[in-house]
């Protein structure tokens, strides 16, 4: 995999890929974003490499860049910084694109990476990623993390409702929210395995997780259990 700088050439990509239907462009902010079409297609991708070792993933690079050797990809890899994330992207523009070699497709990958989707997480939370979330555990005695999805019903049910779900929580708990599907270490580490879900904590502790379409009224009767105020 490659990386680009001139900004000329990015452009070009980010124009391709908006033609391609992987990218949505808002010409009134500038602002753009990956359609729910392309990352319904990306998450296959997630799914098979995000999770792998490191032998399996050096495996993979070296066989979609016809490298010599794992030791060849591992190098790569190390050298260009590329992440499991980024590999599947570029495999879903593979899948999905015609007429892109190799060094334009993992161009683009870099790009449509830094890009990212629109988050589902609603304003009024903390946003959080795998990188973030277990400082955010560590700065609050209570805290509560959110898990939503894009094109989830449930989740967008919810968030119509999230003023009264916020004063349903705990008192002073900090609240954070995340992309499940960006975010595989915590769901994994959490035992989160859909969305919506509401994950509780005290001193960095996981006491429990909601999941699925709850009420207020339901989260502040847990809540009360689980912490003995609401």
């Amino acid at each position: 995999m490659s990386r680009t700088t001139d900004e000329r050439r990015i452009d070009a990509h980010v124009d391709a890929l908006v033609d391609e239907g992987v990218l949505d462009h808002d010409e009134a902010t500038d602002e753009v974003w990956t359609t729910d079409d392309f990352e319904r297609d990306r998450h296959v991708y997630y799914d098979t490499y995000l999770d792998v070792d490191e032998e399996e993933f050096h495996r993979s690079v070296a066989d979609a860049f016809d490298l010599p050797s794992t030791e060849a990809a591992a190098d790569r890899i190390d050298r260009l910084d590329v992440s499991r994330e980024e590999f599947a992207t570029y495999m879903a523009l593979y899948a999905r694109l015609e007429g892109y070699d190799t060094g334009e497709l993992a161009e683009m990958a870099g790009i449509v990476v830094e890009v990212g989707p629109d988050s589902p997480v609603p304003d009024g939370v903390t946003e959080l990623d795998d990188d973030s979330y277990a400082d955010f555990l560590a700065d609050h005695d209570r805290a509560v993390v959110t898990v939503w999805k894009r094109g989830c019903d449930p989740c967008e049910e919810m968030k119509a409702e999230l003023d009264e779900i916020l004063a349903a929580l705990p008192d002073g708990a900090a609240v954070g929210g995340l992309d499940g599907e960006q975010c595989p270490d915590f769901c994994r580490t959490h035992e989160v395995n859909a969305a919506p879900a509401v994950v509780f904590f005290d001193d960095g502790d996981r006491l429990d997780v909601v999941t699925g379409r709850t009420s207020p009224a339901s989260l502040a009767e847990r809540v009360a259990e689980l912490y003995g105020d609401g």
